[in-house]
């Protein structure tokens, strides 16, 4: 599979890229702790209409760690996903993708549009948020984020892990079918302790600047997917909708944070509507 490597002390970013490249381009950026091996179901139905790039974020699956923590972060992982996306799908200039972002993946998603929106069709954000805005919490959150990146490295990846999985945020994924929650609790594991503590000092929510202010400034459809179990979230995604205009929110009963692993069908079918709505303008945005 194709890597996107680099000479400067850039981490490389490893993607995977499925269906027909003729068709409409999906990018699909998986959340902390995850792969793009997160995305195989909702792949599996997008893959018949659509071109989909699937990268491994840094530090996690088969892309690098720098020893930099700028390097890592948010800022400079969402250009890398833009070239990434020139990369795949080798028209400059013209060829417009939607982009998909869970979580951390939709932290980057979101940086990529304030920074390419000219580079996108349409934006799909699942439990994502613009970032903290508060100086003195994002301080107090990025000693946390310090403190647990050390312990990680100390520990190893499989007691983060457990760790991690009891957290209230992830509550509701022990209702999961116990294949589903095994499928997630082993794409956690594969990473490894330093590509995650690196990602955490780096990419984590308390390093990021916050982008509330420049959200207002898109112009492009923005579909907000929210679970109703995921209240911190649904309040973020309510937030962010009063600001972009034009903005969508779809809440999904009975799921928490991870809506795409909770309620798969219903994520998928909510998604193919969206993409299928602005389809039209993806390809007149191409001619």
């Amino acid at each position: 599979m194709p890597e996107l490597k680099s000479s400067d002390g850039r981490p490389s970013l490893w993607f995977e890229m499925r269906g027909d490249r003729s068709g409409d381009p999906v990018v699909l950026l998986h959340g902390f702790t995850g792969t793009h091996r997160t995305w195989d179901e909702l792949g599996e139905r997008l893959s018949e209409k659509h071109f989909l790039i699937l990268p491994d974020l840094p530090g996690h699956g088969r892309s690098g760690v720098s020893r930099s923590r700028a390097k890592m972060g948010i800022g400079p992982t969402s250009d890398r996903v833009a070239e990434v996306m020139g990369l795949a799908m080798g028209v400059k200039g013209r060829r417009k993708a939607a982009l998909l972002g869970y979580s951390l993946g939709g932290r980057v998603a979101l940086e990529l549009a304030c920074r390419h929106q000219e580079r996108l069709s349409c934006l799909i954000l699942e439990g994502a948020s613009p970032g903290i805005q508060g100086e003195v919490e994002r301080e107090e959150r990025r000693a946390r984020d310090g403190s647990l990146a050390d312990a990680i490295e100390r520990r190893g990846v499989e007691w983060f892990v457990d760790q991690w999985q009891e957290t209230p945020l992830f509550a509701t994924q022990k209702e999961l079918p116990p294949q589903s929650f095994d499928a997630v609790r082993r794409d956690r594991l594969s990473n490894s302790a330093r590509g995650l503590a690196m990602s955490l000092r780096g990419a984590g929510t308390g390093e990021m600047l916050p982008l509330w202010n420049k959200i207002e400034d898109l112009r492009i459809p923005v579909l907000l997917v929210v679970g109703k179990r995921d209240p911190k979230y649904s309040e973020a995604g309510e937030a962010m909708h009063r600001l972009v205009p034009g903005s969508v929110v779809a809440e999904v009963d009975g799921a928490g944070h991870c809506v795409h692993v909770e309620k798969p069908e219903e994520f998928a079918d909510i998604v193919e509507r969206f993409l299928a709505d602005h389809s039209e303008m993806l390809r007149a945005a191409e001619e």
